[in-house]
């Protein structure tokens, strides 16, 4: 019967377990997992994610033909060490972590030639942790980023493709510095920007009246800030670097609109049409337009007209509306001028 090890028994690893045990794709297939808690190990064998739990993760590995690491990313590393010597020839060793050009670096330097690491990280998670939120089904649509290193046998992408595809999920191939710029721009600086906007608003002496206001606009936007703590800390230590880029970009568009506002009425239109071009771009997106296709066919601001395609007469009245107050403004102008010259 062949065995698959999940090192980490949390909602991810757990949840992966639910999928290859309800979902139907793999047969005869025994899991064993292990868990630093091992409470927490046991709550993810009651829910039915578990054929076995172990004590000790070398000894979860034995016979293993594939090995998932679904611990923390700072603690694969030390997994890694533990289990080196423990795998099987031939071994297939994936992770789940949320960054990967350190876990690559780690994987080059401690896992033995007879067994091949590729790196893994479902596009998919809740803010909730632990395996009674795990879910069978949370993979299903998602992207599952597959790393390979140089050389990596063919055979053992496929494993990773394939587990990828046995919990739903529709595997894309990356290398490690993209997809740590990548995620650091939709999930690791949110997460940030998130706990940011909740920081700013606990810390105000308002804070009892903002928190009776706070509604599904502050909830949505501050959603994040209920992370694992570990989680976010791993993060933040592993891809400091590609995080600090787009906070830096984050501030260049937030001056952006920062100094629309304080221009007021002299810059109003020019705001409007930014605000409005993002709320188009932004529908066109959550309507499924995504990759590359969808950034080919996305208008130019400049001579396409937003609401009659997408936004709405409401929109498009409000377009005009500013053109003709700008038209207005100009012929007023005109006509001062020209008076000047009279007199």
């Amino acid at each position: 019967m062949p065995r698959v090890a999940i090192l980490g028994t949390g909602l991810i690893g757990s949840s992966i377990g639910l999928a290859l045990k309800q979902r139907g794709e793999v047969r005869d297939l025994e899991i064993v997992g292990f868990d630093r808690y091992r409470s927490t190990a046991n709550a993810s064998q009651k829910a039915g994610a578990l054929d076995k739990v172990e004590n000790e993760p070398s000894r979860a590995v034995r016979g293993a033909g594939l090995v998932i690491l679904a611990a923390p990313v700072l603690a694969n590393r030390r997994l890694m060490e533990e289990i080196a010597d423990a795998l099987e020839d031939g071994a297939v060793v994936t992770d789940t972590g949320s960054t990967k050009a350190e876990t690559m670096r780690w994987a080059a330097e401690l896992m033995p030639s007879r067994v091949t690491f590729i790196g893994g990280h479902p596009m998919a998670g809740k803010t909730e942790a632990g395996p009674r939120f795990a879910d069978p089904a949370l993979f299903e649509d998602s992207r599952w980023v597959v790393v390979a290193p140089p050389g990596a046998p063919s055979a053992a992408i496929e494993s990773v493709t394939n587990l990828a595809n046995a919990v739903g999920a529709e595997p894309m191939f990356m290398d490690a510095q993209e997809h740590d710029a990548y995620v650091a721009a939709i999930s690791h600086v949110p997460m940030l920007l998130s706990t940011a906007l909740f920081r700013t608003a606990r810390a105000s002496e308002a804070w009892p009246e903002l928190s009776l206001l706070a509604a599904g606009g502050f909830k949505d936007a501050t959603r994040l800030t209920a992370t694992d703590p570990a989680m976010a800390y791993d993060i933040a230590v592993t891809n400091s670097e590609q995080i600090l880029h787009w906070l830096d970009r984050f501030r260049g568009a937030l001056l952006d609109l920062k100094e629309l506002l304080e221009a007021g009425e002299e810059r109003r239109d020019e705001y409007f049409k930014l605000i409005a071009q993002n709320e188009f771009e932004y529908t066109a997106y959550r309507a499924g337009k995504v990759g590359r296709e969808a950034d080919s066919s996305l208008p130019d601001s400049s001579g396409f007209d937003f609401g009659s395609f997408l936004m709405g007469e409401v929109i498009k009245e409000k377009m005009q509306e500013i053109n003709r107050d700008q038209e207005k403004r100009l012929e007023d102008l005109d006509r001062e001028q020209r008076m000047r010259r009279n007199v």
